[in-house]
Order: structure tokens, then C-alpha cells, then sequence
């Protein structure tokens, strides 16, 4: 049994088999973001990936990329996170047949994957695409995933990303201006920590801003996977859900406290964007929104760490957006494969994605 040849030199050929949870729409758009997230990963490889490519073997398509040496443990360890993958092989050859030999990984999760797919409502985000979100955040900045990550969405809906950050073992927490939808996401959550029997406390934290006769709530979840584990105060895994206006982040989190922003912003729908100045009226622009979100989010971001956003290209053009993230302190990744992650959704949704790091110019990267 032999690796694949590239002219002389022996290669180790790896090919991924893409997961078969997208729905219908995304699946088929879904080719090219798998590619643009596998190249964002192979940039934390010491092997240098090449050749990546889709190909199909036995009317099956797969995602093909070579490496000079075989993929090392922490290797594997990042690819087996990807939202796309669903298994892993090696190809080889013998007495010219092609074989493709099974490579095991382990994505270590912390609690149960399911948990995204388990909160069922209308105009909820692919958890896979949400997943993709937290990988690219992640895999641009200059953190790991062992780092004790502290994850926020300042747009958190119903908390898909929370429940993806929590999967990882990350902090996670949410701002979310919906009360209703904050009470669903948290009685979610109490009932899949107790049907799992994770070792849990809740509580509620209640507030007001001085400047503004406004309450916000903060439900504060602690667990563990076991009973040894929450025993540690230190090792416990907080999930922080904010009833509140995301325009004032700062005063929900302390000052660079949080590694990864990641969200999904509104399709032309109003969140929280009400000015803080009461005599203007709501907006339904998500440049508005944005233009009083992104103060706030900043002062709560680490150096270093990465803001990534999704939103509806119809209603905010990329230009607009990269702008007010650069008026706003923020470097955004505008190489290849950071330009290929535009994909229909509907009709009326054609969605993009943005990353920004916080601090950065362009010659340190």
C-alpha cells in the first residue's frame, strides 16, 4: 500500500466526506464555504496543504487536499472540527486500485452535539453554518481551542451559537433584545442539562442602565460533566444569557474579556436598534445598528481576538460594512478564501460573511 505520487515526490492524499445534515438549500452551496473553511484551517498546519479540490470517486464527491508528511495529532485534532466533516480518509493505492483507508479523530466535544438540532423554529440559522462561523473566528485569531474561550453573540436569537460554543467547551454568552426568545433559549437549556444530567446551578442576575430607565436580566448557567467536574469552581463551563440591548455590551462584560464575537445579523429586522438618543426613531438599518453596536463590542473584544458577522447582502452592501469596521478600529480579512463565503439562502437572503480582527494592521498579519 502506497501514498499517491505528485511527479516524484510521495504525498499523503486526505479525503473528507461532507455531513449530510445541511438542508437542502445550503447543502448545495454549501461546496465552496467547505473549501474556504478547510484553507483557513490548513493555515494552522505545520504541513502545508495543496491541491484542494472536490472530487468524486464511485459518484461520491469528497474533499480532497495532499500534505508532504501524514497529518499530525493537533492536525487532526483541528480538522476534526470542521462543519463540513463527516469522515476522514487517506487515499492510497495498491495494484492500481484506489483505496481510501478510514483515519480516525476525535473532536473531544463537551457536551452533546445534538443540541443545536434539537430547538426546531422558524428562521433559526443552520447550526452547521454557525459552527462554520465559530471555526473561522477562532482559526483567525490568535487563540486555540484549548484556550478557555469566551465566546459572545451580540445577536443571539434563540442561542444557536451558544449551544455550538458550549459543544467546543467554550464560555459562551448572548445578548439577545427578545424576552420571549431569551425565555425559550434558557428553559432549552435547563432541560437539555437535566435530561443530560450535567451537573448544573442557574441563576438571574437583574440591572438597569443609570442613563436610561431600561431593566436587563442576565440568566447565568454553571456545569459540568460530571459531579467531580463542578466540585472545581475553575472548571465549571458558564453559559450567560443578557435580556437586554446589545448597544450597551460594555456594561453586561468586563473590558477585553471575550476571545471570539460571532453573529448573525438581523435580515432587515429590527434588533435592539433603537438609538440611544430617544428622540430619534428605530431604524431598521443594519448600518445603524452597527454604527451603536460596534463601540461596545470592541471595548469587550481581547486583542487579538475576531469579530465575525454574517448578514443579508440586500439590505448592506460589503463596502459599507468593511468601512464602519475600519472606522471602528477593526482590520478586516479581505484575502482569498475570506472572499468566498457569499451564498444564497432564499429569494430574498443572499448572505455573506465578515472577518475582522480587533487592533491589527495589515502588515502584521
Amino acid at each position: 500500500m502506497t501514498s499517491v505520487t505528485n511527479g516524484e515526490e510521495a504525498m499523503h492524499r486526505y479525503v473528507i466526506l461532507q455531513n449530510p445534515g445541511h438542508n437542502r438549500v445550503y447543502f448545495k452551496e454549501s461546496a465552496k464555504l467547505a473549501v474556504a473553511e478547510l484553507m483557513i484551517a490548513c493555515g494552522r498546519f505545520e504541513n502545508r496543504c495543496q491541491n484542494i479540490a472536490w472530487l468524486t470517486l464511485a459518484n461520491v464527491p469528497y474533499l480532497s487536499f495532499e500534505t508532504a508528511t501524514p497529518m499530525s495529532t493537533d492536525e487532526l485534532r483541528i480538522l476534526s472540527k470542521l462543519s463540513f466533516i463527516f469522515a476522514l480518509y487517506e487515499q492510497t493505492e495498491r495494484n492500481d486500485e484506489v483505496l481510501l483507508v478510514p483515519v480516525a479523530f476525535d473532536p473531544a466535544d463537551y457536551v452533546d452535539p445534538m443540541i443545536s438540532n434539537l430547538l426546531k423554529y422558524s428562521g433559526k440559522t443552520n447550526e452547521l453554518f454557525t459552527k462554520m462561523m465559530i471555526n473561522i473566528a477562532l482559526l483567525s485569531s490568535g487563540y486555540d481551542y484549548d484556550q478557555g474561550i469566551q465566546l459572545l453573540d451580540p445577536v443571539a436569537g434563540k442561542g444557536t451559537t451558544l449551544y455550538e460554543g458550549a459543544v467546543y467547551g467554550f464560555d459562551v454568552a448572548g445578548i439577545e433584545v427578545n424576552k420571549n426568545a431569551v425565555h425559550e433559549a434558557c428553559v432549552f437549556f435547563k432541560k437539555f442539562l437535566e435530561k443530560g444530567r450535567y451537573k448544573h446551578e442557574s441563576s438571574i442576575m437583574k440591572g438597569s442602565y443609570k442613563e436610561a430607565s431600561v431593566a436587563f436580566d442576565i440568566h447565568v448557567f454553571e456545569y459540568a460533566a460530571t459531579k467531580e467536574a463542578f466540585k472545581d469552581a475553575q472548571a465549571r463551563k458558564k453559559l450567560k444569557y443578557v435580556h437586554g440591548d446589545t448597544t450597551y455590551a460594555n456594561r453586561y462584560f468586563k473590558r477585553e474579556s471575550v476571545h471570539l464575537i460571532v453573529g448573525d445579523l438581523p435580515y432587515g429586522i429590527v434588533h435592539g436598534n433603537r438609538p440611544k438618543d430617544k428622540k430619534l426613531s428605530p431604524s431598521r438599518s443594519s448600518l445603524n445598528l452597527l454604527a451603536e453596536c460596534l463601540p461596545e463590542w470592541h471595548k469587550v473584544l481581547k486583542k487579538d481576538g475576531v469579530l465575525v458577522l454574517s448578514w443579508n447582502k440586500f439590505v448592506m452592501s460589503k463596502k459599507d460594512l468593511i468601512q464602519i469596521l475600519n472606522d471602528n478600529d477593526f482590520w478586516v480579512f479581505s484575502d482569498d478564501p475570506y472572499n468566498d463565503f457569499e451564498h444564497r439562502v432564499d429569494q430574498s437572503i443572499k448572505r455573506d460573511v465578515v472577518v475582522a480582527r480587533k487592533n491589527q494592521d495589515a502588515s502584521d498579519l
